[in-house]
This record gives structure tokens, sequence and C-alpha cells, in this order.
């Protein structure tokens, strides 16, 4: 055998070895970051906007009437040293305020934004890793572990590796599997690992946006009622024409904190999908589309924004 023959069988044995799939295109995987440090900080900004309008509309209620139970303000302590949460520890957040569920609902995804944008991170440092990297591999993989670990605490569940994936041995420890997993079988199969957890943690969030807006739809119930009633038994045209306007007021206020808790809702939905639309374009080495979550995140800022102005009214 000459030595053309030798460096020939080399390239065919080392490519048996090593994933000959295209890397993905970085600018995906910084879109993809950029687009969850978006949707971080606007979900962030509409729940701040909602719980400012909840908790003054609480404190002009309080005034009128007087009527609370002061445990219901009360922080419990849950679960890690860290954690903590308004009403009963393993309950749910039936009678509190609505201002604190928006409060706590708030807490919640900046904790589970953090998580993902850490993620993304992760991936844009492993998609170009080398040997200069790997101290940083580390030490993002061991900053995720400990936000899974938070998260576990906030939400009370257990979640296993039938739920987050390799979400659930993240850590130092790992990182030397995943970059042999990724030189044996590609990136996308070591994203696909992961996937169980990005769609986990999404629904984590979308659900914290349902407790918030059934809190919503709870106050409306108790208020518009209220308003039905003083709008029946009174006889005076002017004070019943108040009555009224304070009813329209109060279903346009409420419907638009809906469709403001309700485009967050959609941005975590369309979270999945994005994600594996990421595992998608590994295949073909293209530029993801991510146009369908990114255009959920915008609609975070057009709800919340319109709910603003109408409040400065």
């Amino acid at each position: 055998m000459n030595w053309k023959h030798v460096i020939f069988l080399s390239i065919v044995l080392l490519g048996g070895c090593v994933s000959t799939r295209p890397p993905l295109p970085p600018d995906s995987l910084e879109q993809y970051r950029d687009t969850l440090v978006d949707l971080g900080m606007k979900s962030s900004q509409a729940l701040a906007v909602e719980y400012d309008w909840n908790y003054r509309n609480f404190k002009e209620r309080l005034e009128g009437e007087g009527d609370i139970d002061p445990l219901t303000l009360v922080l419990r302590f849950c679960g890690g040293t860290f954690d903590w949460q308004w009403g009963e520890c393993g309950g749910d957040q039936a009678g509190q305020p609505v201002f604190n569920v928006i409060a706590k609902s708030r807490s919640d995804l900046a904790a589970l934004n953090d998580l993902l944008t850490g993620y993304a991170s992760f991936l844009i440092e492993f998609n170009a890793a080398n040997s200069d990297t790997r101290a940083n591999l580390e030490a993002s993989a061991e900053t995720i572990g400990t936000s899974v670990a938070s998260i576990s605490g906030r939400f009370g569940k257990q979640l296993n590796a039938d739920k987050i994936g390799a979400f659930s041995t993240i850590g130092v420890n790992v990182v030397e599997q995943l970059l042999a997993r990724k030189q044996r079988d590609g990136m996308a199969a070591v994203m696909q690992e992961f996937h169980p957890g990005v769609r986990e943690f999404a629904r984590l969030g979308s659900q914290a946006m349902e407790t918030s807006a059934i809190g919503i739809k709870s106050e409306y119930g108790d208020e518009h009622q209220k308003l039905v009633v003083g709008i029946a038994r009174e006889s005076d045209g002017g004070k019943k024409l108040k009555l009224v306007e304070k009813l329209l007021a109060l279903n346009e206020q409420t419907s638009m904190h809906l469709d403001s808790l309700g485009s967050i809702h959609a941005a975590y939905r369309a979270l999945p999908g994005a994600d594996a639309g990421l595992i998608s374009a590994l295949e073909s080495g293209r530029r993801a589309n991510l146009e369908e979550l990114i255009g959920h995140v915008e609609a975070i800022s057009a709800a919340y924004r319109q709910f603003q102005a109408a409040d400065a009214e």
C-alpha cells in the first residue's frame, strides 16, 4: 500500500468517528439568545405594568371597603434557602390579592428567562467549542444547573430527566460527555437532549400566565357583581350612569389585562417550536427561522403599551 492509499484510508476512518453535519450558523444561535433576552425584558415590563395597576386598584378598594385578611399579605418561605411565595407553602394562590399573584409570576418568569438565556448563551459557546473555551463552558453549565434547581424549588416540581432531559444532569462534570457526543453525533443530537427541558420550562412560563389570568378574572367577578347590583338598585339617573361608566371601564381594563397576559403566554407556547426549528436547521446548515417567536415577543410590547396608554388617560 503506497502513501496515497494510507492518507485516503485515514480520511475515511476519521470521517467515521467525527460528525460531518454542518455547524449551526452562529447568527441563528445569537438571534435565538437575543430573542430570549427580549422576551425576558418585555415580559418583565408588561408584568410591572400589570402589578402597578393591580396594586393601585387594591389600595383604592381597601380605602373604600377596608376589608382584607392580613395573612394574605404575608410571605411564606418554602423549599430552598432563597425560595418564597405568597400564601401557604405548597398551596395555590386562591384568595390572594391579584397584585401578589402578578408579583410571583413576574419573579418566576425572571428566573425562567435567566435559565433560558443562559442555555442559549451556552449553545453559542458550545457550537464553537475548543480547548480554549472549556473553562467557560464548565462555568456556564454550572450556572444552568443551579438555575434548574432554583426553578424546581420555585414551582414545587420534581424536574427529572423524563421532564427536562439533559437539563437534569447539566453541570461541570458533564461538559466532557457533551463535547464527545457533539463530536460523534453532531450538535443536533446534543440539542435534542435538552429539548424536553425547553418544552417543560416553556410550559411553566405559560402556566404562570394562566394563573395570573385566573386571578384577574376572579377579581373581575367580584368587582363587576357589585357594580351590576348597584346599577340595578340605583334610582338616580346620574349615579346610575356613573356606575355604568365604571363597569365599562372595568371591562376595558380587564380585557387589556388578559390581552397582555395572553401575549406573554403565546410567546412561551411558541418557544418549543423555535427550539425545534434550530435543531432542524442543523441538518441543512441554514439559518433558522425564528419569526413566529419574534412576532409573539413583539406582540407583548404592543399589548402592554396599549394598556399603559389607556391607563394614562
